[in-house]
């Protein structure tokens, strides 16, 4: 969809630019007909995909445990983490219960 509306306005913008050429403003007809050119460039140029990569760093001491699923009692492993929306989501391998992880305060 974007390039079609890219497309369409450089060629109004390429028309207009033609309609200056033809009534003797040269350089202002050369100027648009160039930005109808860059407009098509922009249009069809590729993109570059971006990865984002999120880690989950634990900071201070650690009791390490099992967890455990509350609907069908499986462990759960830490490959099943994946952080949603800045929150720490577990997912049981089972039977798909989602559970956010939430850390306790410190003192």
């Amino acid at each position: 969809m974007e390039k079609v509306l890219a497309m369409g306005f450089s060629f109004v913008v390429f028309v207009i630019g033609l309609a200056f050429l033809i009534t003797g403003r040269i350089a202002l007809g050369l100027l648009l007909f160039a930005v109808s050119l860059f407009l098509v460039f922009l249009a069809f140029r590729k993109k570059e995909t971006m990865i984002i990569e999120q880690k989950i760093d634990i900071g201070g001491e650690i009791n390490s445990r099992i967890l455990k699923c509350k609907n069908c009692g499986a462990e759960l492993n830490k490959e099943a983490m994946e952080v949603k929306l800045g929150a720490v989501f577990i997912a049981c391998p089972y039977c798909s219960s989602q559970y956010q992880l939430e850390e306790e305060p410190k003192w």
